[in-house]
């Protein structure tokens, strides 16, 4: 079978929405909606790990072919699809197609998997995968997404989570290696004081996960996943409980307006902070101070 080398990126396409904007690093993230039928192989496989997640409400005639490896199928929404950097993958659809794509640094994925255990980065492997069912995925990427849509507004610490919940996600499910452990560390509770301390501290901030790793001298995992085991949030949904509630103190002494209070506890702006407020605690701000 003979083949065009033909770009995605030149086939009269571009995304209704993307991280491009928001200065997303680790992960890149966009959203391509009704692409005509076509063929084509995707430029950014030569640097990056993608993920595909299809969102077509129609079943799509999808044939994916890497030299003499041909694979066909139909797809249903929320069918994924894993390509690791530098395959040779062209992909033939017959319908118009839409997908959410991630395009994931290796040198992230590689730092992930240092920082977790997952044996020597070196022997890791991320495994092709043609269409697979993955509702963890399909959450992260859904809530990625919902952040492209509110133009980043839950902060970096969000975004950080996002990426490496990601990362974790792929290299637990769908990584060959000679040794797959996933060794822990303790974080003491000294080390959790630290990094509440530090947010406590720097309320209004959008501090990312990286600062909250170095003011306790751990990796940014190890941050995750024991802070969760300790306290049973994650990073940033504990961030949101302190914000919410010296909201509620702000709110209580009356000297603010609600505009000011939002800018004062760190939410990106009076909409974002009220959304929050009332799904915390049920009411709007301005219900809690007619209380």
């Amino acid at each position: 079978m003979h083949h065009k080398m033909k770009s995605f990126a030149t086939i009269d396409s571009k995304p209704v929405i993307s991280s491009d904007h928001l200065g997303w690093t680790s992960i890149k993230v966009s959203m391509w909606d009704r692409v005509s039928p076509n063929e084509a192989y995707d430029a950014a496989l030569s640097s990056k790990h993608l993920v595909m997640i299809h969102g077509s409400a129609d079943q799509v005639k999808l044939h994916a072919f890497e030299q003499a490896d041909q694979q066909r199928g139909i797809t249903r929404s929320g069918d994924v699809q894993i390509v690791p950097v530098q395959t040779k993958l062209f992909c033939q659809w017959e319908q118009s197609i839409s997908f959410l794509k991630m395009e994931i640094v290796p040198t992230f994925l590689e730092e992930v998997a240092d920082e977790s255990g997952f044996g020597e980065t070196g022997e890791l492997m991320l495994e092709r995968k043609f269409l697979v069912q993955d509702k963890k995925l399909l959450q992260l990427g859904e809530w990625m997404l919902e952040e492209l849509y509110n133009g980043g507004a839950s902060g970096k610490l969000y975004r950080d989570s996002l990426a490496n919940m990601t990362a974790v996600h792929l290299l637990q499910h769908y990584t060959t290696s000679s040794e797959k452990c996933i060794k822990l560390s303790k974080l003491t509770n000294q080390q959790i004081t630290l990094v509440i301390e530090y947010m406590q501290a720097h309320l209004e901030k959008d501090m990312s996960l990286e600062e909250l790793a170095a003011a306790a001298n751990v990796s940014i995992s190890h941050l995750v996943r024991l802070f969760k085991k300790q306290t049973g949030l994650t990073p940033h949904q504990y961030l949101i409980q302190l914000r919410i509630e010296q909201a509620k103190t702000l709110i209580r002494c009356g000297r603010l307006g609600m505009k000011e209070i939002a800018v004062q506890v760190g939410f990106a702006d009076q909409g974002h902070f009220t959304k929050l407020f009332k799904r915390t605690t049920g009411l709007t701000p301005v219900q809690y101070a007619k209380r």
